[in-house]
């Protein structure tokens, strides 16, 4: 049987980095000639005919009237305003893919509109390979003139750059993001009271956020600076690079042979597949059109692809862990089971700061440790392995705030520990938002929540011999926005955080 655990073995053993870097090719042949294929930045040369349609389109939309829906202001709006409000882009739930997929379109299509480059296809930015912001956008000029796809202001050379491992390293990836096998623990999970089409759903958040989302998404878009934090963020031109490879991501999934709907319940199928994101998007021409997240399940019907997609692994979901996740994330329940899960919760009004971490306890049995311990064996079964995670709810995140960092049983804590240290179990990025109205004008907008899987952490603490008791702890350190100082608005407080086993 090939499971989630072997599938990983297998990948690490191969290389992640030529796996899911384009190192090895998988489908070297495309159903269509037609496709056009998104490419990477990767060595791509400055005067690329595909880097040239989209520098001269961004001038062209830049030098508009930007009071007309066919302008580079008037496109990202649609987004969200910065330093405002996010008007239909969605964050924090199941929307937020399919969402974003159609957005890049909008952009794509019009660039083969206004320049005429009938086989324009966007390209993608692989942080993976490419740990600093490609040469095209930090040139303030190209060709003796001011480089359209230059932004002023970005935070570049700060701590976060080169974009750590921690982040996007292709074996982190492979474990956290491609392993998945369920599409609301790979992306981003539902809002569990949505239970209708209307489209305020789309924009209220209220899910979990995976790895995906919460960590290289978030993160990048923060480390960037400038408009990329905030719901104005498409006026920065990498915007577009950076989102086709969180699309790109997205196809490699489904080609691994993964299903956005099998494993979802009837209802919850149409909940996502026919919701209309109606009037959110612009054509060439300036009209506003619609799109279903039904007709945004595969690239090659929309008329592009990427290269060397890889072939199935023959990974098989594992649906009663994936049931059980699922149901706890629904849930945000009090008690100390629910069904056959363990579930040690903690409610919690404390905040994390950086002088003051946030520290949450629960304490393991030995049989519970020991089940937690035997999924490395190799004669453990998928019924024998247990996971750990730690659900951190509806976070009330201060204005200084970039991300917080997620240790476990880390002795002498502090702002500064480093993310490489043996007890970092993740760090959860937060895009910038107003103090007064919130990130959506008129809609409620849930406080973000995220779920981060403890396993490796705490299996590889106890192998160190550093798990010298049975609690396991959950500490929360914030990180500053940059340029914020330590004040007042440095702090986070969840409402709950559940550490569970499944």
């Amino acid at each position: 049987m090939v499971t989630r655990r072997t599938v990983l073995k297998a990948t690490l053993a191969l290389g992640a980095a030529a796996v899911f870097s384009g190192a090895i090719g998988g489908l070297s042949a495309f159903a269509q000639s037609t496709l056009r294929v998104r490419r990477s930045l990767h060595n791509m040369a400055l005067d690329d005919p595909d880097l040239e349609a989209y520098r001269s389109f961004v001038g062209m939309m830049q030098a508009a009237d930007q009071q007309k829906p066919v302008s580079w202001l008037q496109y990202s709006l649609m987004h969200g305003k910065y330093n405002g409000n996010y008007r239909y882009c969605p964050h924090g739930d199941w929307y937020f893919l399919p969402w974003h997929r159609e957005f890049v379109m909008m952009y794509e299509n019009a660039v083969i509109a206004l320049t005429g480059k009938k086989d324009f296809a966007m390209p993608y930015w692989d942080w993976s390979v490419d740990r600093l912001m490609p040469q095209a956008f930090t040139d303030q000029s190209y060709k003796g003139k001011p480089n359209p796809l230059y932004v002023s202001g970005r935070t570049l050379n700060t701590k976060n750059w080169p974009l750590p491992d921690a982040w996007v390293a292709p074996d982190v990836l492979a474990k956290k993001v491609y392993a998945e096998t369920n599409f609301q623990l790979f992306g981003t999970s539902r809002n569990p009271n949505q239970n209708n089409l209307d489209m305020s759903w789309v924009v209220r958040g209220g899910g979990a956020q995976g790895f995906l989302e919460s960590t290289p998404h978030n993160l990048i878009h923060n480390s960037i600076g400038a408009f990329m934090p905030t719901a104005g963020s498409p006026r920065d031109p990498i915007f577009m690079m950076h989102h086709s490879n969180i699309d790109r991501i997205w196809a490699v999934w489904n080609a691994l042979g993964r299903s956005n709907t099998a494993d979802m319940t009837p209802s919850d199928r149409n909940l996502w597949l026919n919701m209309n994101f109606k009037d959110n998007y612009l054509s060439p021409t300036g009209q506003l059109y619609s799109a279903y997240p039904r007709d945004l399940q595969d690239t090659k019907a929309l008329g592009y692809t990427y290269p060397d997609l890889p072939k199935p692994d023959n990974l098989l979901a594992d649906p009663v862990r994936d049931a059980r996740l699922l149901s706890l994330l629904a849930a945000g329940s009090t008690s100390d089971t629910l069904d056959v899960l363990r579930v040690l919760p903690a409610a919690n009004k404390d905040a994390a700061t950086l002088k003051v971490p946030l520290v949450k306890s629960v304490r393991f049995s030995a049989s519970l440790r020991n089940q937690v311990m035997s999924q490395a064996a190799e004669s453990a079964t998928p019924s024998d392995a247990a996971e750990v995670f730690a659900i951190i709810r509806e976070m009330a995140v201060g204005p200084d705030v970039s991300s917080v960092r997620v240790f476990v049983n880390a002795p002498a804590l502090s702002a500064t520990t480093p993310q490489d240290s043996a007890h970092f179990a993740g760090e959860i990025g937060f895009l910038a938002h107003p103090d007064s109205d919130g990130e959506h004008a008129g809609h409620q907008k849930t406080p973000p929540s995220a779920l981060v899987e403890l396993t490796d952490t705490v299996r590889d603490l106890a192998k160190r011999g550093l798990l010298t008791t049975d609690n396991i702890t959950v500490q929360l350190v914030p990180v500053l926005r940059e340029g914020a100082t330590d004040g007042a608005g440095a702090t986070i407080v969840p409402a709950s955080i559940e550490i569970v086993v499944v």
